[in-house]
């Protein structure tokens, strides 16, 4: 036996609703008509919290801005940093990602550290994620702090994102967070580490399902039926 008020479905509530408008058509039963209308509404707001996502995917664009580079953008997507003749101290490897309808944990990209640089170097790390999935979710951009040096092989660097680390994603059906760590990333001379982000969905929100009951509703006042007109008693 199944539980609950929702309607199995909205063809379910299409039909029962023509079923009644035809009723209502024929015998001008107003009461056949709030049952279809009651009935259509229920259905879309049960519905709407299942219109969120069926599943979450994107990818990163990054870049460093430091002591030796301040040109750098995000759309230009250089993903290192550092001076010195051994490479960059920091490198970051953008990625793809997806998850499942129930969010998680995601692997934006990677961290690597130098091991034979000798080198000190102070700047700022962007990331934008940008979600494809759900639709219309579109990206934001996060922003770090990066402090390092490594010396002979010894050292590492130090990777702070700056508030907020968690941001909200809107899109047509639902919302969700993302959120990337909140304490200092450390890394090693030589290690590399993965940047690792949450999604977690939010709840569809109320004022959604208020606005299609209240349309239902309002439909209902449009095609009300005329009053009758009170019956004439004859005079003896």
């Amino acid at each position: 036996m199944r539980s609950g008020i929702c309607p199995t479905g909205l063809s379910t509530a299409y039909t029962f609703l023509n079923r009644h408008l035809r009723t209502y058509t024929g015998h001008r039963s107003e009461e056949h008509l709030k049952k279809g209308f009651s009935f259509f509404a229920l259905t879309i707001a049960c519905a709407l919290p299942s219109l969120g996502a069926s599943t979450y995917a994107g990818s990163d664009t990054a870049c460093f801005y430091g002591i030796t580079d301040s040109s750098c953008t995000l759309t230009s997507s250089k993903s290192s940093i550092g001076i010195g003749t051994g490479g960059p101290l920091l490198a970051y490897t953008p990625g793809s990602f997806t998850a499942p309808a129930t969010g998680g944990v995601i692997d934006l990209g990677t961290f690597n550290v130098n091991r034979e640089l000798g080198a000190i170097e102070a700047g700022t790390f962007d990331i934008d994620v940008t979600f494809t999935a759900p639709l219309g979710a579109g990206g934001e951009t996060y922003s770090a702090t990066t402090l390092g040096a490594v010396v002979l092989g010894f050292g590492g660097v130090e990777i702070t994102f700056d508030d907020p680390t968690t941001q909200v994603y809107t899109y047509p059906g639902g919302s969700f967070e993302l959120s990337l760590p909140s304490s200092t990333i450390l890394i090693g001379a030589g290690d590399s580490q993965d940047l690792c982000a949450t999604i977690t969905p939010l709840a569809a929100p109320e004022p959604a399902s208020a606005a299609v009951v209240g349309g239902a509703l309002a439909l209902l006042a449009l095609i009300r039926p005329r009053s009758r007109r009170p019956a004439q008693i004859k005079e003896s």
